[in-house]
């Protein structure tokens, strides 16, 4: 019984702090290394499993923001893919 509480000890007084410690400095180094991504529209319409006739009837309604760079056509990822989660860009249904 004995060996079994100092290992409960040991436990909750190193490791759980030294995991937490870690988990937060993962975090920290995740949310500096987290740069703008962007998805072609060819990738953002392979992402919505769309045409690209749907997709500019999306960006001219204003569902999905596009920015275009030199004849390119940009759309920002995560903006797109919390759209999707929070179902303001969805397929059409019949």
């Amino acid at each position: 019984m004995l060996e079994s509480e100092s290992v409960l000890g040991f436990l909750k007084n190193i490791l759980k702090p030294a995991i937490a410690e870690a988990l937060a400095e993962v975090g920290i180094m995740h949310k500096q290394n987290n740069e703008t991504r962007y998805y072609t529209r060819e990738e953002a319409c392979r992402h919505l499993k769309i045409g690209t006739t749907t997709f500019y009837r999306l960006a001219k309604k204003g569902k999905i923001n596009i920015l275009k760079i030199e004849g390119k056509t940009l759309v920002d990822a995560n903006e797109l893919d919390e759209a999707i989660e929070t179902r303001q860009v969805y397929r059409y249904q019949h």
